[in-house]
């Protein structure tokens, strides 16, 4: 056989794999080697370096995983295909570094087919460029229509990582070698759930929000106990449940305050897009990290701990089933796939992947799948605003959530909702610190560690952080510590004013702007907040007066110029309502930082650029039918 034949290493637990496969391979024009797996077997593959390793990882005794993690840590191998054989199908969207992954008994055909494609490669362990605007558009266009997922210029860094990383397991040159690849490839290998797998990993972990926790046990879930009490039925839905710990921490609230439910029938259904997450959610082990947020009773009490590991109780695990669903593609609401008639639905950070025509569509179907005042749960960055008037948002301890309306009522716009800055409360430029506070004295001679001293800076960072994980009470009890010491920091007294107005109550909020304006006249803020509480009382006129001082004050502020023109839209004044959103769209596309807009209710600037270009093609209508 000619030195330049195609090398084929097969590393299995007891060469059956290999008497299998040895026979057909060199009649393909193939040399074989064999190797049984132990410690041997991956100083062997790095000397000789073959064209393709062949990797058996069988239960129950998997131990190629071991190999393969070690061969992907070395450097030298990285240019090496793998393909990985086994009889597990949840391994193939765990390994997602590996060339193809094929299920016993093995596609002969397919594995030929490999052997083909990968002899007219010549592999290398390259550093791929970044994305330019052709090859972004290209993906853009493609997971748009196949998943939903959107990525932008400002967030193409996690989208370049997963193609690099697929790119590097299937030996793709470039960009648009790659995307020939997916599309050949992308429902009979799975290419395109294997690159989703890599796109969609988020950070989660149990009793992630304290805010939601508190409005499911004290409001939520007792009010559903009353209304189902003779069905005697509860239905759960964590859409987007990546790794498990959402479904599996409302699991432990029932179980943990709620004994009078231990008759009834409670269904907790979990999907994803990730199948990586989705076995990870199954297996049901998780890292401190996952577990950091709960107190060590809930941890005794509902974990098994063992090396470092937390594994979940049964009757947790017991109580919720996971399932794969694309929610661009896959249908829903469908009594097939338990998406129908639920109770409430816990949708958080998912809604990021989107574009915004795609989540209006996500939440309209949302919608359908919840029975009459059914409960909906985003992210804390995330918003109905612009986005649905078929929820009522509700606001119970210290958390925003949303109630499916009982009818659908058109005869009257809905109230513009009170925007969070979700990221951190804008402080204006002019504000000074306090001229009084005294100079930090100099040290004269080693003392005893002091006090740490009293930092506004960090109490205001601190307040943010709590705001950012809508824990309201503890940032407004640090921006009453901040007041305490600075009476005028604009920083503290604006986050005031949102949190009250937030809460209703707008007489105090009202206060705090003039308390603002009394040391700061020219607050462009302050006039925009005032201008927001007039607006939720309905008091149209006095919105407009404030909005415009807003505006005239900062001619940059793109906030008030777009609720601005939603009054104006109100009102029936189209012309002057169109002419409001062109303002925004000129702002928003002189602005290049894509970072959550001031006082947008937590949009970016290309989400709010579709909501804007969005209303004014309607202002546009509604002016060209009304005739004005």
């Amino acid at each position: 056989m000619a030195n330049n034949a195609f090398q084929i290493m097969i590393v299995d637990e007891n060469r059956r794999l290999c008497e299998e496969l040895s026979a057909p391979l060199i009649a393909a024009g193939c040399r074989v080697e064999c190797l049984v797996d132990g410690s041997s077997s991956y100083r062997s593959i790095l000397e000789r370096l073959p064209s393709l390793l062949i990797l058996d990882i069988s239960l129950p005794d998997p131990a190629g995983l071991e190999t393969l993690r070690r061969l992907h840590n070395h450097r030298s191998s990285r240019k090496l295909p793998i393909i990985v054989i086994s009889n597990q199908a949840e391994f193939e969207f765990e390994l997602l570094d590996v060339f193809d992954f094929l299920k016993k008994p093995v596609d002969l055909h397919r594995l030929l087919e490999d052997i083909r494609y990968l002899r007219d490669r010549q592999r290398a362990d390259k550093i791929f460029p970044g994305l330019n605007e052709e090859e972004l558009r290209l993906f853009q266009e493609y997971l748009i229509k196949h998943s939903g997922l959107y990525f932008e210029r400002r967030n193409s860094k996690i989208l370049e990582r997963g193609l690099q990383r697929r790119m590097r397991a299937v030996g793709a040159d470039t960009y648009t070698d790659y995307f020939d690849y997916l599309n050949l490839y992308q429902d009979s290998r799975a290419e395109l759930k294997k690159l989703i797998g890599l796109l969609t990993v988020g950070e989660t972990s149990f009793f992630r929000y304290s805010s939601h926790r508190d409005a499911l046990v004290k409001h939520v879930i007792p009010e559903l106990i009353r209304e189902r009490q003779h069905e005697r039925t509860l239905r759960f839905w964590s859409a987007g449940c990546s790794t498990g710990e959402e479904p599996y921490s409302v699991a432990i609230f029932l179980l943990e305050h709620f004994p009078q439910l231990a008759d009834w029938k409670i269904e907790i259904l979990a999907t994803d897009i990730n199948k990586r997450s989705l076995r990870r959610a199954r297996e049901a082990i998780y890292n401190p990290r996952a577990v950091r947020l709960m107190g060590e009773d809930y941890i005794d009490k509902y974990f098994h701990c063992e090396s470092n590991l937390y594994l979940l109780d049964r009757r947790v695990r017991d109580m919720v089933e996971f399932k794969y669903l694309n929610l661009q593609v896959d249908e829903f609401p469908s009594p097939t796939n338990g998406t129908s008639d639920v109770d409430c639905i816990l949708c958080c950070n998912v809604m990021i992947y989107f574009r915004i025509d795609t989540i209006r569509e996500i939440v309209a179907r949302i919608s359908r799948c919840l029975r009459p005042d059914g409960f909906l749960f985003l992210g804390h960055a995330e918003t109905m605003q612009n986005i649905s008037d078929r929820f009522v948002r509700l606001n119970k301890h210290n958390a925003f959530f949303y109630q499916r309306r009982a009818r659908q009522t058109t005869t009257a716009a809905p109230l513009t909702p009170l925007p969070r800055p979700l990221i951190s409360t804008p402080v204006p430029a002019r504000h000074k610190p306090s001229a009084t506070r005294p100079p930090r004295p100099l040290p004269t001679a080693p003392k005893p560690p002091a006090a740490k001293p009293f930092s506004v800076a960090q109490v205001f960072s601190e307040a943010e952080q709590a705001f950012h994980h809508e824990d309201y009470r503890t940032a407004s009890q640090k921006y009453d510590t901040i007041l305490a010491k600075q009476p005028d920091h604009s920083g503290a007294l604006l986050g005031k004013i949102i949190i009250l107005a937030n809460e209703g109550n707008f007489k105090r909020a009202a206060e705090i702007c003039e308390r603002v304006l009394q040391t700061d006249d020219l607050c462009a803020p302050a006039y925009f907040l005032r201008g927001l509480i007039h607006d939720m009382e309905d008091d149209l006129a006095a919105a407009i007066t404030e909005y415009k001082r807003a505006i005239w004050l900062d001619m940059q502020f793109i906030a008030p110029h777009y609720y601005l023109s939603k009054v104006l839209l109100r009102q029936g004044n189209h012309a002057a309502a169109e002419r409001e959103l062109r303002n925004s769209i000129r702002l928003l596309e002189k602005s290049t930082e894509e970072a959550v807009i001031p006082y947008s209710g937590g949009l970016s600037r290309s989400v709010f650029l579709e909501i804007c270009r969005a209303d004014t093609e309607a202002a546009r209508t509604k002016l060209a039918t009304s005739g004005r």
